[in-house]
């Protein structure tokens, strides 16, 4: 109970109130004041002329026209982000909504990817867009953008959570892509879509229902979501999200369903049979989507045992801890022809293995000591860079760096990669690996390496460089001299990725399993 001296409209009565309660929406200190005897009205004028005593988020307001306010040296503690995230959650549920799935997803995505994490529509009256709600939270400092390689991304900016991790949350984006491709195709053989018109994630177009962003979105004519007019049958939609990144608790279910609920609103808009697509369900979150009717499920049940534990297994490999050190060639194998029984799957394992195929490849011809997908920054410049394979030879072999360039069947490095790696990204990464380091008195060898052919231009514009600098020198393989290079390997399992995924048919494509 509030002591009744709150009521006496002492000096500092509103700081008092929020060193006790912690931050909050004025509303609920309004609420507080009401309690104990004041009306809503003298409650209001009182927080109005204690403005003095503390701060607010200067342009975030919340329902009923509230704002968060604290006492400055409570900004940025855990109670601080707990009460902002409680805010959200009873007053302001875009914000909360979006800041949920952040963290769930790790706390960062792509800038590209930010509206399916918003989860509102793009356009309508009432609702914040997605695009407005990334503004107002960046201009309060909850969220901020970044660029990480040639992408945008956005994040969580309470980094004492701990949940942000680049290596991780790209892992799990590329595990997601090559599971929404599984689904689309086991979606549209049951008929759950029609065949032909499936939209997903990172395609040509925009996987959008009801102006909300998805992963992946279909019309249905499966009877339930059907309605027949004189015009004729009128399908409903299929929409479906995919979280790879943990487990699904019980507020990214709460998220989700809000977003279906959004999409369901307009009285105009046809039924849609949402499907939510994780690795685990919390217990709790589990009971509550099926609940409210929900396809909740596990990519166990949807793919087999095989190759949900192949996603995981391509997770572990592509994140720090299973890049840093060779991966054993075998296993890389047996992950990736798990994958690409997925139809459409392997256009998006084909970079994103290649690095490790060829880091392991030079391990095992050269020994050594390897690292692969390393992100640095320069001391010099602040830049950042990912080095994609870089093996140290020892004392006498100094150390070899190589660009990773995996391609399409016909497609070829252009000239504008060959020069952009020659002018910016080995100076760079010398720089990197130089100033300050255990490298500086070793000699680097750079060397860009594709599994298919180079522009003939390119290769004309990179003979006329010179190839032997001050520390370092430079050269490139294409696919012969990179197939001439793999029949050295003494591990077959090697030789065999790289010839069937990659000289061959770069990645081939296998249909799926129709028992799946």
């Amino acid at each position: 109970m509030v002591e009744s001296w709150y009521l006496r409209d002492m000096p500092n009565e509103i700081q008092t109130l929020l060193q006790n309660f912690g931050p909050g929406l004025t509303t609920d200190l309004i609420g507080v004041l009401v309690k104990n005897g004041l009306t809503s009205a003298a409650a209001r004028k009182r927080i109005q002329r204690a403005e003095s005593e503390y701060s607010r988020m200067a342009g975030l307001r919340f329902e009923k026209n509230a704002r968060f306010i604290y006492l400055n040296e409570q900004y940025g503690s855990r109670q601080f982000w707990d009460k902002f995230e409680l805010a959200c959650y009873g007053a302001g549920k875009s914000y909360w909504g979006a800041i949920t799935v952040l963290k769930a997803k790790g706390g960062v995505v792509a800038v590209a990817d930010f509206p399916r994490v918003a989860g509102t529509p793009t356009a309508r009256k009432g609702q914040l867009s997605p695009a407005r709600i990334l503004d107002r939270l960046k201009a309060v400092n909850v969220l901020e953008e970044f660029d990480e390689g040639e992408r945008a991304y956005v994040r969580y900016r309470p980094f004492f959570l701990g949940i942000e991790n680049m290596p991780v949350s790209v892992a799990n984006e590329i595990a997601e892509g090559v599971a929404l491709e599984g689904i689309k195709d086991w979606a549209r053989r049951i008929g759950l879509g029609s065949y032909g018109k499936f939209a997903i994630r990172g395609g040509v177009q925009p996987p959008q229902v009801a102006g909300i962003t998805w992963d992946l979105t279909a019309p249905s004519y499966v009877r339930p979501l059907v309605s027949v007019s004189q015009q004729g049958a009128r399908p409903g939609f299929l929409v479906c999200d995919i979280s790879l990144f943990g487990s699904i608790e019980r507020p990214e279910a709460e998220a989700f369903l809000r977003k279906c609920d959004l999409a369901a609103a307009p009285a105009s808009m046809p039924p849609i049979m949402p499907m939510f697509v994780g690795h685990v369900f919390s217990t709790e979150a589990l009971e509550l989507l099926k609940s409210k009717g929900i396809l909740a499920i596990t990519l166990r049940n949807l793919f087999g045992d095989e190759l949900a534990q192949a996603l995981r297994d391509l997770v572990i490999m592509l994140t720090d801890m299973g890049a840093r050190a060779s991966v054993d060639p075998d296993h890389l194998l047996r992950v990736m022809n798990s994958l690409t029984q997925i139809e459409g799957g392997s256009s998006n394992l084909r970079g994103a293995l290649f690095e490790l195929v060829i880091g392991s490849l030079v391990k095992d011809v050269e020994g050594g000591y390897l690292k692969t997908g390393d992100r640095r920054q320069d001391l010099a410049s602040g830049r950042k860079a990912e080095i994609d394979v870089q093996l140290d030879r020892g004392d006498d072999g100094g150390v070899l760096v190589i660009e990773c360039k995996a391609k399409n069947p016909n497609a070829r490095v252009s000239e504008s990669d060959i020069r952009r790696w020659y002018g910016d990204r080995v100076p760079l990464i010398y720089s990197i690996l130089t100033n300050g380091g255990s490298y500086k008195e070793k000699q680097f060898r750079f060397e860009l390496w594709s599994n298919g052919d180079f522009a003939a231009s390119g290769l004309k514009w990179l003979s006329e460089q010179p190839l032997a600098m001050d520390g370092y020198t430079v050269g490139w393989r294409d696919g012969k001299g990179l197939k001439r290079y793999a029949d050295q390997a003494k591990n077959s399992s090697l030789r065999t990725m790289l010839n069937d995924y990659y000289f061959h048919s770069a990645l081939r494509r296998v249909v799926s399993d129709p028992s799946l």
